[in-house]
């Protein structure tokens, strides 16, 4: 689970954005979009669609959102791939390029990704049956990072086309208290412990809207 001061991140960006969306003299924004999730390959998630929405203060130079996303990729298992949810949720920092019709922006955000519990398995003899509980029990909340860019394109005077490219640099809270914890003991113990695997994953996010302006 997210420590306190990754939710006090949170809390304190949020915050932000609402701040920024307050002295902006642009109006609210809510976009529904559709895209690709690309999921990084020691995830065992294959790529696969995702909707979503986004919903903020982002037409002004500064901007602000908040964007949920969510995704159903499979994960193989040893003789067969069961779904699983992803979902996305954080706050957002954008800063808009005024250039006409068409206006580039870049923006980078904080969050949380949620991977849900995999579908049970519909045949039990086809699949280990310690692979199916292992994936089922898989449910885990880390915390993100994400920056990228992408074009919004004025179509009417309240509608936008918007095209986005990001990526997101997941951080693993269990491999985190695993580091700890081997620091800990090979201090106490004097025993140097092997290191403990990297498990920070990155996923990356294709997606086109429709962005409403209020």
């Amino acid at each position: 689970m997210p420590t306190r001061f990754e939710r006090a991140l949170q809390v304190a960006a949020i915050a932000a954005l609402t701040c920024m969306g307050v002295a902006s003299p642009a109006g609210a924004d809510l976009s529904g979009f559709v895209g690709v999730v690309g999921f990084d390959s020691e995830a065992n998630l294959n790529s696969s669609p995702a909707v979503g929405l986004r919903w903020g203060r982002a037409g002004g130079v500064f901007g602000g959102e908040t964007s949920l996303m969510i995704s159903r990729p499979n994960r193989e298992l040893e003789a067969s791939d069961e779904a699983a949810t992803a979902i996305f949720y954080e706050g957002r920092f954008l800063l808009n390029i005024p250039a006409g019709q068409v206006r580039p922006f870049v923006g980078v955000g904080f969050g949380w990704i949620t991977i849900t519990s995999t579908d049970p398995p519909s045949e039990l003899g086809a699949v280990n049956v310690g692979d199916a509980l292992s994936a089922v029990t898989d449910l885990q909340t880390n915390s993100a990072l994400s920056y990228g860019g992408g074009i919004r394109y004025r179509l009417a005077e309240k509608l936008d086309i918007r095209v986005d490219i990001r990526q997101y640099l997941v951080f693993s809270v269990k491999g985190v208290a695993l580091a700890a914890a081997a620091e800990q003991i090979g201090d106490e113990t004097g025993i140097a412990l092997p290191p403990v695997e990297d498990n920070t994953v990155q996923y990356n996010e294709l997606s086109v809207g429709v962005v409403l302006n209020f």
